[in-house]
């Protein structure tokens, strides 16, 4: 078996043609023709994300375009001339996709590249680069699909908690001296009931509506997320003072009532918060500070917040 490997790649060494073997957006062969065509080494391509390796220039929309639709949507096989520049000089690709199986099962994509630009000149191909550009540009809205997968909450599009963790990180080492900013984790009361008495489509409704008003009331002055379930996470940036941070609070419970009221419970929300001066730095101690005030709030019956894990308000 290693022998035979080792003859298959012998012959894809040889071949004029670049090819690239990828998987799950990652690039897990290139040949040297390849790298020659691109004009990369192969340290830049071989187990590297595809997504890292071809957003260098915008010169190369078409081609990323391209090859974006084809990692992530690869229900159906690719033939395309497309302009690639190497940072040098501008190519004209001839593109093809394939699936590689084995056992009837798909197991990557087998991505072929030849470089045509000479062979263009001769035959006088006019490209339509209008039409190239115009397929691109209905592909605009998905430019940075593999960036906003990475960073989002699939149901709502609210940030997911890693990125949400890492805006933090990065706000808390800039905050200017003085600045005051608050944290806040917010749970909603009887969600579970909601979900068990009425399906998982209601609630993921729920949960989608939630983040709608979120994102209305604040992103303009804050960072807004999802940590999973029906835990959401603001940060407030540079406010006023403790009246804006209880004010906004007192709103956000208002949010959660009206999502949903039924003759027995009612939607709610429990809300911690974590005032921030310019002094304190340690985001582990702000978040733990503001998810501790949320069960001082559970723990007195509910609908309210609590600021520095101090007494609940409703």
């Amino acid at each position: 078996m290693q022998k035979r490997e080792i003859f298959y790649k012998e012959i894809l060494s040889e071949m004029s043609s670049g090819v690239l073997f990828v998987r799950k957006g990652k690039i897990l062969y290139v040949n040297p023709a390849a790298t020659k065509i691109l004009g990369k080494d192969e340290s830049e391509l071989r187990d590297k994300l595809f997504a890292e390796c071809f957003f260098q220039y915008s010169e190369n929309d078409d081609f990323s375009q391209m090859l974006l639709e084809v990692i992530y949507d690869s229900s159906r096989e690719h033939e395309k001339i497309v302009e690639y520049f190497t940072g040098t000089e501008t190519k004209h690709l001839h593109i093809r996709t394939s699936f590689l199986k084995i056992e009837s099962e798909a197991i990557g994509i087998i991505i072929l590249i030849d470089d045509v630009t000479e062979l263009l000149k001769l035959r006088g191909v006019a490209l339509d680069l209008e039409k190239i550009k115009e397929i691109n540009r209905q592909l605009s809205e998905s430019r940075d699909f593999y960036k906003q997968t990475a960073e989002t909450d699939k149901l709502t599009g609210l940030l997911n908690k890693i990125t949400f963790e890492n805006i933090c990180r990065e706000y808390l080492q800039n905050i200017s001296a003085g600045e005051i900013a608050a944290l806040f984790v917010i749970d909603l009361d009887n969600f579970k009931k909601a979900n068990d008495t009425y399906g998982h489509q209601f609630g993921d409704l729920i949960l989608k509506n939630f983040a709608e008003k979120l994102r209305d009331n604040f992103t303009t002055d804050g960072v807004v997320g999802r940590f999973g379930g029906d835990e959401f996470v603001i940060l407030l940036k540079n406010v006023a003072d403790i009246n804006f941070v209880t004010d906004k609070a007192r709103a956000l419970l208002k949010m959660a009532r009206d999502l949903h009221s039924d003759k027995e419970w009612h939607l709610s929300a429990s809300i911690g918060i974590s005032i921030i001066d310019g002094g304190e730095k340690n985001y582990s101690e702000i978040f733990s500070a503001a998810d501790k005030s949320v069960y001082v709030v559970k723990n007195q019956g509910r609908n309210g917040f609590s600021v520095n894990e101090t007494e609940k308000q409703t």
